[in-house]
């Protein structure tokens, strides 16, 4: 099984594309320094004027004071959001935690969480291509020749695209993270998560790997959509082609749709991320985390079984 990894990892490492894709993540992970040093100081310009200003806490009393009130202006709201805002305003006045507004490494790669959808866009790109490139460019005869059973080829396919996500999700962190350093130091504050109705204190270092984590869920079942379906039709540009449309707009779509059918949160592209889930921003309003784990491993297993039975039982054409 390794051997077979490493033959798919050798087909990617030898395309120029992947070093394409590697090189833009670089890009990106670091001229963002450059963007987050111009907002800084877009947003001290401001401050500079004179009036009274309220403390930290002061503040965070007032606006939680506002979160209570739209809260019971209408009880039947779904107010996920405004939950975890206030929870954790109060969980820092009552531990004398000031919200820290210097920037430091830690907060420079949390704000560059945002480029895991360039990861996605990246691992779906090899995953729509993987099966089917073999079949529009007639190399899957090479493959099926070999004493291997095609089940195995096919796990190894898939677990070559869960290497080049971590491959990927590592550039970022690691590119990031030294611009990080660099431009911002090494400073830290505690973050705070909010999960079941609890906060909870933790290191920027966990906080981030916490949140790359739940990213990296919505990666994996992107990618195992792509794979199916490059699985069932074979085709190189039909597959990244689908793919890719999917990406961009099944969230989109399944949002509009929620907004009048309940029925929505069922669909594969409400339960994928997670982040905005805990953060009570779901696609669908009314998902919580443990129905998107269920309907999340129910598709993933869905997927993975259309694509087992597309590969391994149908005939391979000449």
């Amino acid at each position: 099984m390794i051997k077979l990894v490493q033959n798919e990892l050798i087909k990617w490492f030898r395309r120029p594309s992947f070093y394409v894709m590697s090189i833009i993540l670089i890009g990106l992970s670091v001229i963002g320094v450059v963007f987050t040093i111009m907002m800084g100081s877009m947003m001290d310009d401001p401050n500079q004027g004179g009036g009274q200003q309220l403390g930290w806490k002061e503040q965070l009393q007032q606006d939680n004071e506002n979160y209570k009130m739209t809260m019971e202006s209408e009880p039947e709201g779904d107010y996920g959001y405004l939950e975890r805002r206030y929870a954790i305003n109060e969980y820092r006045i009552q531990n004398d935690l000031e919200p820290t507004t210097e920037n430091s490494v830690w907060t420079y790669v949390s704000d560059n969480l945002g480029l895991t959808s360039i990861i996605t866009l990246f691992v779906v790109i090899i995953a729509g291509g993987t099966i089917a490139s073999e079949f529009t460019w007639g190399t899957i005869k090479l493959l099926m020749i070999r004493p291997i059973k095609r089940s195995r080829i096919l796990i190894a396919k898939y677990l070559s695209v869960l290497v080049f996500m971590v491959i990927f999700f590592s550039i970022f962190f690691v590119t990031s993270f030294i611009a990080g350093a660099i431009a911002f130091g090494m400073e830290s504050a505690p973050e705070l998560l909010y999960m079941n109705g609890e906060v909870f204190e933790l290191h920027p270092f966990f906080y981030i790997m916490i949140k790359l984590l739940l990213s990296s869920l919505g990666v994996i079942m992107f990618a195992t959509i792509a794979f199916m379906i490059s699985s069932v039709f074979r085709n190189n540009s039909l597959a990244i082609g689908i793919s890719l449309f999917l990406l961009f707009t099944g969230a989109q779509i399944t949002q509009l749709v929620g907004m009048k059918f309940e029925w929505a949160k069922y669909s594969p592209f409400a339960n994928t991320n997670f982040n905005a889930i805990i953060d009570g921003m779901p696609i669908v309003s009314g998902t919580t985390f443990w129905f998107s784990i269920v309907m999340y491993l129910i598709y993933f297993v869905l997927l993975h079984v259309i694509s087992f039975f597309t590969f391994v039982k149908r005939d391979i054409a000449a």
